[in-house]
């Protein structure tokens, strides 16, 4: 019993140890960058006319200062999201464009809406993380529904 006692606590002195040694982000330097972290555009696929198109396309987008930016006629300005939100999206964003994870995702639609992400690092380069339709994947559809709850109705 002595033994496996000891067994644990070294394991559990190692995780400690893995784990102190990982990285947080520290979200409060991220929000002083300046500039876009995310947008995401959305615009309808199928017969229409160009105007018709032109009317359905629209962008949402997240700030680096922790700003949704989404259309509506009430507010041109940004809504602050919880620290909690920020952390999914920048996560996100940063593990797609690491791991290069929608590169090869592909759904075989004709038609309804599309969406193209664009992360930006904090240099400000732009970075392609899908182009698509997105009806299939529930992480992509979490994004956009995490950034969207902050929208003034």
């Amino acid at each position: 019993m002595k033994r496996i006692i000891c067994i644990l606590m070294a394991v559990i002195t190692i995780i400690g140890m893995t784990a102190c040694g990982k990285s947080k982000v520290d979200i409060e330097e991220l929000k002083q960058i300046k500039g876009t972290m995310l947008t995401i555009t959305s615009s309808s696929q199928g017969e229409m006319t160009q105007e018709e198109y032109e009317n359905s396309k629209y962008e949402i987008s997240v700030s680096y200062d922790g700003a949704a930016y989404i259309p509506n006629p009430v507010n041109s300005t940004g809504i602050m999201i919880t620290d909690k939100d920020y952390l999914k999206i920048y996560n996100f964003c940063t593990n797609s464009v690491k791991t290069h994870k929608f590169d090869n995702y592909k759904e075989d639609v004709c038609d309804g809406t599309s969406y193209s992400f664009t992360f930006y690092d904090e240099n400000g380069e732009a970075h392609k993380i899908y182009s698509g339709y997105i009806y299939n994947n529930k992480e992509l559809s979490e994004i956009i529904d995490t950034i969207t709850a902050y929208s003034v109705d």
